[in-house]
């Protein structure tokens, strides 16, 4: 091996590390910044959408659950599903709408 293809070689190889030291970003398809499964799982919440994919989102809301000391917390619980639901920017209102009507129940609907 020649050292030019040596050199090649270490360079190709340090730019590929450096490259996946980067973090990657998420994936926002609806709207400019928002997470487009909290932005689904608003219109879910407040039954403005009734679509076949409303399932998977109220799915992944309800699945954010927290405890205390290994018990349910509904306000710990609460709190988390209100920051995954203010992860939808271009509707924080109807969020925190939906989040403080579904926020603390355990079992969902």
């Amino acid at each position: 091996m020649s050292i030019k293809t040596a050199i090649l070689a270490a360079a190709l190889v340090l730019a590929s590390s450096a490259y996946a030291d980067q973090p990657t970003s998420p994936d926002y398809s609806y709207g400019s910044k928002s997470d487009s499964d909290a932005c689904g799982a608003t219109l879910c919440l407040l039954g403005m959408s009734r679509d076949g994919d409303c399932d998977k989102y109220v799915t992944r809301y309800f699945s954010i659950v927290r405890t205390k000391h290994g018990k349910f917390s509904p306000s710990r619980t609460s709190e988390a599903r209100g920051d995954f639901l203010a992860q939808c920017v271009e509707d924080k209102a109807s969020g925190k709408q939906a989040n403080d009507k579904w926020g603390g129940s355990k079992g969902g609907f």
